[in-house]
């Protein structure tokens, strides 16, 4: 068990080491600066009109740096995904 939680710790420290995580804080460090498309996201959130929310996305993702940030940000999610999916495999309870 020692060598299983050894392997997360340095999963982790090649996480944060990656090419992945630091184009992911970079495009969100851009993003945060950016109030207009912080205010869209924002209303975009807190819709609950599929019209309006259909429409403030289209603006969203006119915004090159969120296209960016969201690639990126897919892309880790797969990875944890993927991820849980393995460990759940593990713990899976199964009956008599």
């Amino acid at each position: 068990m020692d060598d299983v939680i050894k392997r997360t710790k340095e999963l982790i420290q090649v996480l944060d080491g990656s090419d992945l995580i630091r184009n992911l804080e970079r495009y969100k460090a851009r993003i945060m600066v950016k109030k207009n498309l912080l205010e869209l996201i924002y209303k975009y959130n807190n819709s609950f009109d599929d019209y309006e929310k259909l429409s403030l996305k289209k603006e969203i993702f006119k915004d090159n740096d969120y296209k960016e940030y969201m690639k990126y940000y897919n892309e880790l999610l797969y990875y944890v995904l993927k991820i849980n999916h393995k460990f759940k495999s593990y713990i899976k309870e199964r009956s008599c």
